[in-house]
């Protein structure tokens, strides 16, 4: 409840009030809905209880609310229109809200006489609402100038209260746009603070790049003096390598001379003998011949280095370049094939891929002419080390993959992660470089060979590892 002003406000409000004529009805007087709300409470139970053909017209559309919904505003402006309208309505609700003993109390403390301290009295309770319903209800004498005067009252306690919220707004903004401007003024001396902290750390980095320009000039100056040293060292061994080649022609052409008249010397030597007769050529003076020897001697004979042979065509069965280990003294690990799964098939080959420390040996030019023959031999091979790299970076497995090693001083290949490749030697075929390679492995790794070639997967497997097939390495390629 609001407080009531003090007696001399009250008793100037109420000097004021037009003066009431005798036959005037409670619904003609302007009573606020905040000083009836015990009389609208009442009016809410009663109508409760009604069945809805005994409510007055203007409440059945409020049929079926409960009092929680009875006391929103609409709610109550049908209830108060129901009071002024309906007459049997309004007798129920007062002769319920009479029985209360708040208004039997208020009632009984009224006078005509002293309708002025019964207000005060009434407002230093807070009981206005209370005192008003029941003057609203019950028509006692001097009703109408009480309500008049609660009216007022209350009027003038609500202008107060809407004049002392207002100077709290008021008071409230001041304090906010201090607090605004307080908060601007650290934002500002905080920006300027660190604008100057800014700028400190501008010119020391200034100050540190023009140093470092400085040094790398003074490195690039000593990188151009050390590089035309080394041209000029490089241009003095080129001059002296030309006289060492020259010098060595000169020596190799003396020497296919000296050879030259060697060989002739043998020729009419061996003409001579044949002319000679027999009883007078028992053969060639020591002389002669000591002196041809010695001749030879001296000389430099050049040496033919023999021709490498042939590599081993690939449809014939190589000779195995490594013993396979005794499986009676050693057995190697075995990678882990899913039951059920035939272990030509991708799904196998991907399972046993994963298997820990698997070691995965490809014939290198097995595959490549099997999946892009019609390639270069050079991207045959980046193709499949490329491929090779992501199965690496997928299933972690080590790859070792082998290549004949005919063609490969043209175009080595590039480095892969996690791919170890590796040429067979001149006059070599790649077979007996895979199965070399499946035995120097550690017996506790399980391998996996993929040839399509049978020499190279019988011999894999004596060693312990498991055969694959080509295809089935270039299925799980494209997936």
């Amino acid at each position: 409840m609001s407080a009531a002003p003090a007696s001399g406000s009250v008793s100037a409000t109420v000097a004021g009030l037009p003066e009431r004529r005798e036959h005037a009805r409670s619904e003609e007087l302007p009573v606020a809905e905040s000083l009836l709300v015990p009389f609208l409470d009442a009016a809410a139970a009663v109508m409760v209880k009604l069945d809805p053909a005994e409510l007055p017209p203007v409440l059945r559309p409020l049929a079926g609310f409960d009092r929680r919904g009875l006391q929103s505003g609409p709610a109550r402006l049908q209830l108060r229109r129901a009071l002024e309208v309906d007459e049997r309505f309004r007798a129920q609700v007062v002769e319920r809200f009479l029985d209360k003993a708040e208004v039997a109390a208020a009632l009984e403390e009224w006078n005509a006489a002293a309708t002025m301290r019964r207000i005060e009295e009434a407002a230093d309770r807070s009981d206005l609402p209370w005192l008003a319903s029941a003057l609203y209800a019950a028509h006692p004498d001097g009703w109408e100038f009480g309500l008049g005067a609660i009216t007022a009252i209350h009027e003038r306690t609500r202008t107060d209260r809407e004049r002392e919220d207002d100077a709290k707004a008021r008071d409230m903004q001041l304090r906010s746009a201090e607090d605004a401007r307080r908060r601007s003024d650290e934002s500002r001396d905080k920006a300027t603070t660190e604008l100057a902290q800014f700028n400190d750390a501008l010119r020391d980095e200034r100050r540190a790049r023009r140093d470092r320009e400085l040094q790398a000039e003074r490195a690039t100056k000593q990188m151009q003096r050390r590089h035309e040293e080394l041209d000029a060292e490089l241009t003095s061994i080129r001059a002296q390598l030309e006289t060492v080649e020259a010098k060595l022609a000169r020596e190799a052409e003396r020497a296919r001379n000296a050879e030259q008249r060697v060989r002739v010397l043998q020729r009419e030597l061996k003409a001579q003998a044949r002319a000679m007769p027999p009883a007078v050529n028992p053969g060639i003076e020591p002389g002669i011949e000591s002196g041809i020897q010695s001749g030879v001697e001296v000389l430099p004979v050049a040496v033919k280095p023999a021709s490498p042979q042939p590599a081993t065509p690939r449809s014939a069965t190589p000779e195995p370049a490594v013993q396979p280990k005794s499986t009676s003294s050693t057995t190697r690990t075995r990678a882990a094939c899913p039951p059920g799964m035939r272990s030509d098939s991708p799904e196998a080959l991907d399972a046993m891929l994963r298997t820990r420390g698997v070691v995965l040996v490809i014939d290198g030019y097995n595959v490549t002419m099997s999946a892009w023959g019609d390639a270069e031999l050079a991207d045959q091979r980046e193709r499949l080390l490329g491929a090779l790299e992501r199965v690496h970076l997928r299933l972690r497995c080590d790859v070792v993959v082998v290549f004949d090693g005919a063609d490969v001083e043209a175009t080595p290949p590039h480095r892969r992660s996690g791919v170890r490749v590796v040429f067979s030697a001149p006059g070599e075929g790649a077979d007996p470089v895979v199965v070399r390679e499946v035995a120097g492995l550690s017996p506790k790794l399980p391998a996996v060979v993929v040839s399509t070639d049978r020499w190279v997967r019988e011999q894999s497997e004596r060693l312990g590892a498991t055969g694959v097939p080509a295809a089935t390495l270039i299925e799980l390629l494209r997936r």
